[in-house]
């Protein structure tokens, strides 16, 4: 007999929803991106937060918030 639990779908899995709030401004380049490339906004935003999840994230031992030194 098949594990009956194989089939069973895993709802930790499932896509999760995500409400934005996007300045009047980025709604219209989102707008005529989408227009001007034939994708959907939807599509558009996906792949905008996919490009920035994948960037490297500065630590916090890089310097970064260091204030600068300027020599005497």
């Amino acid at each position: 007999m098949a594990n009956e639990q194989s089939w069973e779908l895993d709802p930790s899995k499932f896509p999760k929803k995500l409400d934005l709030e996007l300045s009047a401004e980025a709604m219209e380049q989102l707008r005529t991106t989408a227009q001007r490339t034939g994708r959907s906004e939807d599509e558009l935003i996906l792949e905008i937060l996919d490009q920035a999840l994948q960037r490297p994230q500065p630590s916090e031992n890089s310097g970064q918030n260091r204030p600068e030194s300027h020599p005497d």
